[in-house]
C-alpha cells in the first residue's frame, strides 16, 4: 500500500526454537543462560535481527524506532537493524535483498505470495502469541492466508478504498448524488466536464503506483473478479468489460489526461478543487479537506449499481534465516508491534487504518464524518487476489500496462498482459 504511505505472551510462541542452553558456545564462552522454557531469557539473548519496511510518512523511521526502544528495555543485546525505502524503489530493494540472499528477518511489504511460493517464509502465526493473532481482525488476517490456507503473513495496516467526491463541484454542476451505476457515472461525468476551466470528472491513475487497484475496481465493477478456477485470467469477457468502461470514460474525456499518472497525481488535482471524483483512502480525504475541499464518500459505482469498495492490506512477513536466536527475537519484536501501547501509535504514523480488533473499536468511538466511514467499510470490502501464485506477475503486468487503455483495444491490451503473467510464471 503506498502512502500509502501490537501483546507479549512471547514465551509460549519462541519456546520450541529457541537456542540451547548445554555447554560451551565454540568460542570458549559459556551459552546464555536458559529460561527454563527452551529458550534463551531475554537479557541473555545477543544476536541481530533486520528489519526491511516502507516510507509511510515522514515520521515512519521514529515509528519504528519507538517500537525497537520499548523491545530494547526487555532485549538489550539484541541489535535491531532497520531500512527505510520509499515505495517508489521498494519492489526492487525488496528483490535486491533476496537475490543477495540477504534476507531480512521482519519484512513489511504489499506483497507475500512469491516469498512464500519460494519457501523463505516462516507461517507468520509460529511467530505471534495467540494473543496477538487473535487480537487481529479475523477479515483482513485472513488476506495473508495461502492458497493451503497456510497464515504466511499478518496484515500490518489496511484502507478502504471508496468514492471520495468533491461535493462543491458536483452542486454547481447540478449533480444531486453520487453515481452509483456506470450508466449514472456518464452522466455525472458529462455535467461536471462542462463546468470547463480544466476541471476533470474522475481520476483514474494507471501509473506504476496503482494501476492494479484502479483496474480492479472496474473488473469488480463489472460482476468479476480477476481469479478464474484456479487460476488468475487478465483477459476474461468480464475483465474486457471493465476495461473497455474505462476506455470508455477516457475517450469521453472524463478522466484526467495522463492515464499514467499516480494516485498522488490525482489526489493533487483533487485537493487542488481540479477533480470532482477519484478512488481514495483516508489521506486522500485528509489531503483535500487539508486545502479547504469539501468532500464526501461513496461506494465506487458499478455497472448494475451495487456499489464496491476495495480493502488493501499491507502486511508483516517473517524471513526464515535459519537461526533460532533470531527468531526468537523477531517473535519478540512483533508481539511488541502488535501491542496497543507500541501499535496505536505505529498505524497512526501511517496515516492509514489499523487492523486490530481493539484499536478498530476504539477509532470508531473515536472517529466522525468520513474517518468512521472508512472504519465501518472495513467490514464490507473486497481484496485482490493477493494470495494466488501468480498475483505478482499479474499486478506487475497491470501496472506496466493498464494505461495503454487509453490508445488500444481493451480485449487486445488485455490478451498482451495475460501473455506477460504466462511469461513470468
Amino acid at each position: 500500500m503506498k502512502k500509502r504511505v501490537y501483546k507479549l505472551g512471547v514465551a509460549a510462541i519462541v519456546g520450541a526454537f529457541a537456542l540451547t542452553a548445554c555447554g560451551g558456545n565454540g568460542n570458549g564462552n559459556e551459552a546464555p543462560a536458559d529460561n527454563g522454557a527452551g529458550e534463551v531469557a531475554p537479557a541473555d539473548l545477543e544476536t541481530t535481527i533486520k528489519i526491511l519496511a516502507p516510507s509511510y510518512s515522514d515520521s515512519s523511521e521514529a515509528d519504528w524506532n519507538r517500537i525497537t526502544e520499548k523491545f530494547n528495555e526487555e532485549y538489550p543485546k539484541v541489535t535491531v537493524e532497520l531500512q527505510i525505502d520509499g515505495w517508489e524503489n521498494f519492489a526492487q530493494t525488496v528483490q535486491s535483498r533476496i537475490q543477495a540472499n540477504d534476507y531480512p528477518d521482519i519484512l513489511n511489504d504489499n506483497a507475500f505470495s512469491s516469498s512464500a511460493e519460494a519457501g523463505l517464509l516462516y507461517p507468520i502465526d509460529e511467530l505471534l502469541s495467540e494473543e496477538t493473532v487473535a487480537n487481529i481482525d479475523a477479515g483482513l488476517m485472513s488476506n495473508g492466508k495461502g492458497p493451503d490456507g497456510t497464515q504466511w503473513a499478518a496484515p500490518d495496516i489496511a484502507s478502504a478504498r471508496m468514492l471520495v467526491y468533491n461535493t462543491d463541484l458536483f452542486e454547481q454542476a447540478g449533480v444531486a448524488e453520487p453515481p452509483k451505476s456506470w450508466a449514472e457515472l456518464e452522466e455525472a461525468a458529462e455535467k461536471i466536464t462542462a463546468l470547463g476551466d480544466d476541471i476533470y470528472a474522475y481520476g483514474m491513475p494507471l501509473g506504476e503506483e496503482e494501476a492494479q487497484v484502479e483496474s480492479s475496481l472496474w473488473v469488480w465493477g463489472a460482476g468479476g473478479n480477476w481469479i478464474d478456477g484456479e487460476n488468475l485470467k487478465a483477459d476474461s469477457d468480464v475483465a474486457i468489460e471493465g476495461f473497455t468502461q474505462m476506455k470508455k470514460m477516457y475517450d469521453a474525456g472524463y478522466t484526467q489526461p495522463n492515464l499514467e499518472d499516480n494516485r498522488q497525481d490525482t489526489t493533487n488535482l483533487l485537493a487542488a478543487g481540479k477533480l470532482a471524483m477519484a478512488i481514495g483512502h483516508g489521506q486522500v480525504v485528509g489531503d483535500a479537506e487539508a486545502k479547504g475541499i469539501n468532500v464526501a464518500l461513496a461506494p465506487v459505482p458499478s455497472k448494475d449499481g451495487e456499489g464496491v469498495a476495495i480493502g488493501v492490506t499491507d502486511f508483516i512477513l517473517a524471513f526464515n534465516n535459519d537461526d533460532a536466536a533470531r527468531k526468537q527475537a523477531t517473535a519478540a519484536y512483533l508481539n511488541y508491534l502488535y501491542s496497543d501501547e507500541l501499535y496505536e501509535p505505529w498505524y497512526k504514523g501511517t496515516g492509514l487504518l489499523p487492523v486490530t480488533t481493539s484499536t478498530i473499536e476504539k477509532g470508531k468511538s473515536e472517529a466522525e464524518g468520513n474517518q468512521a466511514a472508512f472504519l465501518d467499510a472495513l467490514s464490507v470490502v473486497k481484496f485482490q487476489p493477493v494470495s494466488h501464485p501468480a498475483w505478482d506477475a499479474l499486478q506487475t503486468a497491470l501496472k506496466q500496462n493498464a494505461y495503454k487503455i487509453g490508445t488500444e483495444e481493451p480485449a487486445a491490451l488485455l490478451e498482451q498482459i495475460e501473455a506477460q503473467v504466462a511469461a513470468q510464471s
